[in-house]
């Protein structure tokens, strides 16, 4: 089982405590749910496992992606295959695009944020979150990493109104999930032998730097004012 789908069996205060990058995605899609109408067309654009469904009753959800994610995932409730810099849509005719931390597996971003924008309905909203400081993953399918300036060029290149591009945490929560990572860099990567002598120090840098100093580090963020070192950002842009 992946760490992030083990996680989200716990209750959330504490998955808060630990993952709270995880729950201010999903708090960022909850809100932005109300902005559809009943009967309005979702498109989730590098859908997954389409987890995001669930937050879209009433409305017209369609799963996209392209099939490079995680090998593990199942793709079964997808309802599209298909690149996302050549969406199978006709213009104007899309209410919501969702697109959460995929565009760093595109090659071509700016092309991809055009298309999202010929596709929205004038109003339609974009909901992106994209990493700033975060591992190489999915590879070969894993290309940029964004910064506020950067994400400002895209949409304003594309047509859009900015509503806003927020940093997802600051220094603390960035230093947070490096620190889950440690462990792997250091013990998960040894020989079987290895690792078995290495258990019981393992288990302590589990306990230390999975468990108490990002829970620690996770509450103290606030004093990072400028959030200028982030793990993501969240944006919200509409189509004018």
């Amino acid at each position: 089982m992946r760490f992030d789908r083990f996680l989200r069996k716990f209750p959330t205060p504490i998955r808060n405590l630990i993952d709270p990058l995880s729950i201010e995605e999903e708090r960022l899609i909850k809100e932005a749910s109300f902005l559809v109408k009943t009967k309005g067309i979702v498109l989730d654009a590098g859908a997954g496992e389409c987890r995001y469904k669930v937050y879209f009753p009433g409305k017209i959800y369609i799963g996209l992606d392209f099939f490079k994610g995680d090998s593990d995932w199942d793709y079964n409730n997808l309802d599209v295959g298909a690149d996302i810099t050549n969406l199978p849509f006709k213009s104007n005719t899309i209410d919501m695009i969702l697109n959460n931390n995929v565009l760093e597996h595109i090659n071509e971003p700016a092309k991809t944020i055009k298309e999202f924008y010929r596709v929205l309905k004038p109003g339609g909203h974009l909901i992106l979150t994209v990493p700033q400081g975060w591992y190489e993953h999915q590879s070969p399918h894993d290309y940029f990493r964004f910064t506020s300036y950067g994400l400002k060029y895209l949409f304003n290149e594309a047509g859009f109104k900015i509503e806003f591009i927020k940093p997802m945490g600051g220094y603390f929560k960035y230093l947070a999930n490096r620190l889950i990572f440690l462990s792997k860099v250091l013990f998960w990567q040894r020989s079987l032998i290895t690792r078995i002598l290495l258990f019981p120090l393992e288990i302590l840098f589990v306990f230390l730097f999975v468990g108490f100093f990002p829970v620690v580090l996770n509450q103290i963020d606030f004093l990072d004012k400028e959030k200028r070192c982030t793990l993501c950002y969240k944006c919200l842009c509409t189509k004018i």
